[in-house]
């Protein structure tokens, strides 16, 4: 997956609201897996990937519906949370293969 920024964090974050609370976690997960898909797809044929991806979370964050909110409000800093520990979890799982 490509280097992530804040704009990405925001819109995984949008994303997330846009889904009941239950769904969050997963649906973070699996917008981390469809970007590093994506980025792969990308190095490989050097266009995006067919379903839309460039690579980035916020490119695939775009992909979904997304539902706007105030930043710092509790339920924005949840559902930003919940991207982040996703991100997290990945990455120690990329580390944990090597």
């Amino acid at each position: 997956m490509r280097q992530v920024g804040w704009s990405d964090l925001d819109m995984a974050a949008r994303a997330l609201l846009a889904r009941p609370p239950a769904e969050r976690p997963r649906a973070a997960r699996a917008m981390i897996e469809a970007a590093h898909v994506a980025d792969l797809w990308r190095k490989r044929f050097g266009t995006a990937h067919p379903g839309g991806g460039t690579g980035s979370l916020h490119a695939e964050a775009c992909l979904h519906a997304r539902r706007a909110a105030r930043p710092g409000s509790p339920e924005y800093c949840a559902a930003l949370a919940q991207v982040l520990a996703a991100l997290a979890a990945w990455r120690a799982r990329l580390h944990d293969d090597l």
